[in-house]
């Protein structure tokens, strides 16, 4: 029985006779796994895995991978890659998430000098119904405006300070909430802040700049950092005890339990 299948098609410059360097084509497989794995979680599909069913090396190549898992599950995630396609197609991208959208940003991004064609295939299972995606300056300029319907917001964000990359000045950390939901958001921050930064390193922070949303999402994906500041640990945070009694009125009609619970383990979004 024939079986719903993803074809990635890549062409080479002519001064390669329209072949792929071997760097160029490994990256363009990277990129591909990236969205189709990005694809898939973002719908909630979760136990799949993707087979390389047929490799073609001639001018152009052509790799084409099956969804595998149990029950509904490669089916499901086979509509995620349409459905994720569909969405920049229709310029109806405000529910991708910015690992989504980054994934195809990446896949979609062509050099020219190594790379003059790029399309993927979606192959339903009776092999006739096939949706063509051709990742051309089209589907960039549509990549471009899933970009410009985001929100920017200077706001502080709380978390635990992790991956510190200075390689080539990147000078990028990632933050780690710890409220259910959140995931981790990248921080770019100056050069100035750098020994700070070093020193904070697995410690929680409070990171203050210009956060980015997607539209209609809690949690910022990235933020310009302007200024952080290193959190008490918890050994340091006043107990229960130490609390009762001060400032009554301080914690809006919470509990002392609430109250301190908030204020170490949240972080919200602040204008």
């Amino acid at each position: 029985m024939a079986r719903q299948k993803i074809t990635l098609t890549l062409e080479g410059p002519d001064k390669n006779d329209n072949h792929l360097e071997l760097s160029v084509f490994a990256e363009k497989v990277r990129h591909f796994l990236d969205f189709l794995k990005s694809s898939a979680k973002d719908s909630g599909v979760d136990g799949v895995v993707f087979h390389v069913v047929h490799l073609s090396h001639s001018s152009p190549v052509t790799i084409e991978c099956e969804p595998i898992g149990k029950g509904l599950l490669a089916s499901n995630a086979f509509d995620a890659v349409g459905t994720s396609l569909n969405f920049v197609e229709e310029e109806n991208t405000r529910n991708l998430s910015n690992t989504l959208l980054s994934a195809m940003e990446q896949l979609a991004s062509l050099d020219p000098k190594n790379v003059t064609r790029a399309e993927i295939n979606a192959i339903g299972e009776d092999g006739a119904d096939i949706r063509v995606y051709k990742l051309d300056d089209r589907f960039r300029e549509k990549l471009g405006n899933a970009r410009r319907s985001e929100e920017k917001v200077t706001s502080t964000i709380d978390g635990k300070l992790e991956q510190i990359n200075i390689h080539n000045n990147a000078n990028t950390f990632r933050i780690y909430p710890s409220l259910p939901g959140a995931s981790s958001v990248n921080c770019n921050f100056p050069q100035e802040l750098l020994g700070h930064v070093q020193g904070a390193l697995g410690s929680f922070v409070s990171v203050s700049g210009e956060c980015f949303y997607r539209p209609d999402s809690a949690f910022p994906y990235k933020i310009k950092v302007q200024e952080m500041r290193v959190l008490p640990p918890s050994s340091e945070l006043p107990s229960l005890s130490e609390l009762r009694g001060i400032a009554p009125e301080a914690t809006g009609g919470k509990s002392s339990e609430q109250f301190v619970r908030e204020l170490r383990d949240s972080w919200g979004k602040y204008n």
